[in-house]
């Protein structure tokens, strides 16, 4: 298997200054020396990392009748590329799921994504080796604070907790299901669930793992050009809060 199997390679882009953010979905930056808008496909809330004057990776896409001529893949920080494109873990998951090269999970299947449970829809459902049905949920991670800390989720996300109670769910039918954090940048080396941002999100978290829903956490290497796989880290789940 060649390591461009388990990459997802990234269309041409330029080079762009931040300079304000309109909305969730909408950015304003420079590029050449002209003012454009760019639409941004994470809404979280990025503070940390869209900062006044940063460098941006952006893509021309023009297309017709859109508000947008540019979407924002990458942020240069000191540390490395972040990339805050949402569609790049379960692109990056679903390519390694199909080369059988996923971190861990290489001796999984793929059945099927986007895979609709009771009222949601999970990203995908695998099976083992012996046939077992699992399922999985992807997410994010961009936010990395202090040394080496991911932290989920950046803002409150009621979906994301309904998703990681629906996991438990269905631990308790007998069925395998994991979540698995994909932490788009490279300089991390352990995670948290954000307490303090979402509380009920990282309460359901730590409930579900106590139930035995099973968590992944990987980073990513960051280049211009591609994002791949790499490290695991590990992970601790205590609400630090009141120690």
């Amino acid at each position: 298997m060649t390591d461009s199997a388990c990459r997802v390679h990234l269309p041409p882009l330029c080079e762009a200054r931040f300079i304000e953010r309109p909305n969730r979905f909408l950015i304003r930056c420079c590029v050449n020396g002209n003012t454009v808008d760019a639409h941004l496909p994470d809404p979280g809330r990025l503070k940390e990392l869209l900062i006044p004057g940063v460098e941006l990776l952006i893509e021309h896409t023009p297309r017709t009748g859109k508000k947008t001529q540019y979407t924002v893949h990458l942020v240069n920080t000191p540390m490395g590329y972040v990339s805050i494109n949402t569609r790049y873990p379960n692109l990056l998951v679903l390519q390694s799921l199909q080369n059988h090269c996923l971190p861990g999970f290489q001796d999984y299947s793929l059945v099927r994504s986007e895979v609709p449970v009771e009222n949601h829809r999970l990203d995908f459902e695998l099976k083992t080796s012996s046939g077992k049905q699992v399922f999985m949920e992807v997410k994010s991670v961009t936010l990395v604070e202090g040394d080496g800390i991911a932290r989920f989720p950046d803002a409150v996300t009621s979906r994301g907790r309904s998703h990681v109670q629906l996991l438990e769910k269905l631990v308790k039918q007998g069925i395998e299901t994991w979540i698995f954090f994909v932490v788009q940048r490279q300089d991390s080396r352990i995670f948290t669930p954000h307490w303090q941002r979402d509380p009920d999100f990282s309460f359901a978290l730590e409930k579900a793992i106590n139930y035995g829903v099973r968590l992944a956490v990987h980073t990513c290497r960051i280049l211009k050009e591609s994002i791949g796989w790499d490290l695991p880290i590990p992970y601790d789940l205590k609400d630090y809060r009141y120690a």
